[in-house]
């Protein structure tokens, strides 16, 4: 029996800074609000109370920071239109605030309910929603910014895709420039690409490759087997959910049900 993956360590403490800096960020959203809320407010309103209600709020936008987060990520991972992007995030602008007064009334309404004349979650719900949509637009937009941003530096600091494959043939290291390959097909440990000018054999697995070939041009359909899209001329439907990608050069390749879906987006978006 095989036992659980274990997490890397590494993971879990990048994790957990992650969320040391979300708790942090937000912490200082609420102490610089409510000491400007104590200053403001023109009456005498105890600062503890100031403080804690603030903290309230923004306790709840720390926990969905990071699920904004990844929703920003899949979407600009997406190939989508910059319009199909745009309403993603303009929806996400009332997901996000209904969420917010949902788990705030949730957790909140006992201590919060205005000496009971807010007679119910649903109702203090109602009223912060209306009362709140302008700042957690700001919030939210902030949060969508930040996500934005850390995309995109992933991206400039990612490793450049290859323009070429290494393959080895008698000792001697063959550069196979990628604009030849027409598909790539797992061999035992190995893997073989079929090029315009036959097959060779690469020093590389079909899963290293999978990983670092640009994913704008190549694209995994089976377990043994990657394509160029490009080279794609038809998905040739076989009955049953079964499906054959046929190449501009000829071949006829079994696609997976497990990748018909990605292929199907790939395709679309081109």
């Amino acid at each position: 029996m095989t036992s659980p993956a274990v997490p890397a360590p590494g993971s879990n403490i990048r994790i957990l800074r992650v969320a040391a800096v979300i708790v942090l960020a937000w912490s200082a959203v609420a102490l610089l609000l409510a000491t400007q809320g104590y200053l403001t407010s023109g009456g005498a309103q105890p600062w503890w109370r100031s403080l804690g209600y603030s903290f309230a709020i923004f306790s709840v936008w720390a926990v969905l920071t990071a699920p904004i987060l990844m929703a920003v990520r899949r979407i600009e991972a997406s190939r989508w239109s910059f319009t199909q992007r745009l309403a993603a995030y303009a929806a996400g602008v009332l997901v996000v605030g209904a969420l917010h007064v949902g788990l705030f009334a949730l957790v909140y309404w006992p201590i919060y309910n205005d000496g009971g004349r807010i007679p119910t979650r649903w109702a203090m719900g109602e009223r912060m929603f209306v009362r709140n949509l302008g700042t957690n637009v700001i919030f939210y937009a902030g949060v969508v910014g930040a996500g934005l941003f850390l995309t995109r530096r992933e991206r400039r600091l990612a490793p450049v895709a290859p323009d070429v494959l290494r393959a080895r043939s008698r000792g001697a290291v063959r550069i196979v420039p990628l604009d030849q390959v027409d598909w790539i097909e797992a061999a035992g440990n190995y893997a073989e690409a079929h090029t315009t000018a036959g097959a060779v054999l690469l020093d590389e697995s079909l899963a290293s490759l999978a990983a670092r070939l640009p994913a704008d041009r190549f694209a995994r359909i089976h377990r043994r087997a990657i394509v160029r899209l490009d080279r794609i001329v038809e998905v040739r439907s076989l009955g049953r959910g079964d499906a054959d990608v046929v190449l501009s050069s000829g071949p006829a390749l079994r696609l997976s049900r497990r990748y018909r879906d990605a292929l199907s987006a790939l395709l679309n978006g081109r």
